[in-house]
């Protein structure tokens, strides 16, 4: 049996140096070897993903001087820590892949590597991968719920906005301010060299709230001054 199928320059003499020089695997691999049963506090030693792998020990298999895991179905590489994002890359970006899913991808690595914390750590990879994160396109943009707004009198609610962006005026003149009564739908535009607060509350207050203080009639129909 040999191990690899996606990293085939790699023989079974370096795996094997790889899986004893890793920080866990390492020392597990010494305790497989010796029968050694260790104490809890050897365990304490290990990172939670070290204690679950210690855990698999009873189907744990040395073939080619390389740590494996055997089940009913296969046999999988105990993959070391250097070789993780390798082997993602070769299953989700190489050759001869084509940028599956995370699902895909995991499946692809599960038929002959291990390592805890696998679906973890290709469901990070996969989101944060630039390709795929291109071909699934901008996020959708969340919409909110419509609601009727009720106005009972004229001048009860306005609303005001400011449109920006526009060419620059004769009379300097680099935005429009839009104020429109919810009640009688009375619309005026007022042309602003800046979006300035003390600008717009001066075009508020003195070219709209003024104009119907003063008695100017009030349409029903839009109307817009320049």
């Amino acid at each position: 049996m040999h191990s690899f199928q996606l990293l085939p320059e790699l023989s079974d003499d370096v795996v094997s140096d790889l899986q004893l020089d890793d920080p866990v695997i390492g020392v597990i691999r010494s305790w497989f070897d010796l029968a050694y049963e260790p104490t809890i506090d050897d365990l304490r030693q290990l990172p939670p993903e070290g204690r679950k792998l210690w855990n698999l020990r009873n189907n744990f298999s040395v073939v080619n001087n390389i740590l494996i895991f055997k089940s009913a179905d296969n046999s999988q590489l105990i993959v070391p820590d250097v070789l993780k994002r390798r082997l993602f890359e070769q299953a989700h970006a190489g050759p001869l892949s084509a940028h599956l899913g995370s699902e895909r991808t995991l499946a692809q690595l599960h038929d002959s590597y291990y390592w805890a914390g696998m679906s973890k750590d290709v469901r990070a990879w996969c989101n944060a991968c630039d390709v795929c994160a291109r071909s699934r396109g901008p996020p959708p943009r969340a919409h909110g719920k419509l609601a009727k707004v009720t106005a009972a009198a004229p001048m009860d609610l306005v609303a005001v906005d400011i449109l920006s962006g526009l060419p620059e005026a004769r009379n300097g003149s680099k935005c429009m301010l839009v104020v429109v009564d919810y009640m009688t739908k009375w619309a005026e535009a007022y042309a602003l060299p800046n979006e300035e607060a003390s600008t717009c509350m001066n075009a508020l207050y003195n070219g709209f709230f003024l104009s119907f203080w003063h008695g100017k009639p009030i349409t029903f129909g839009p109307r817009q001054t320049f």
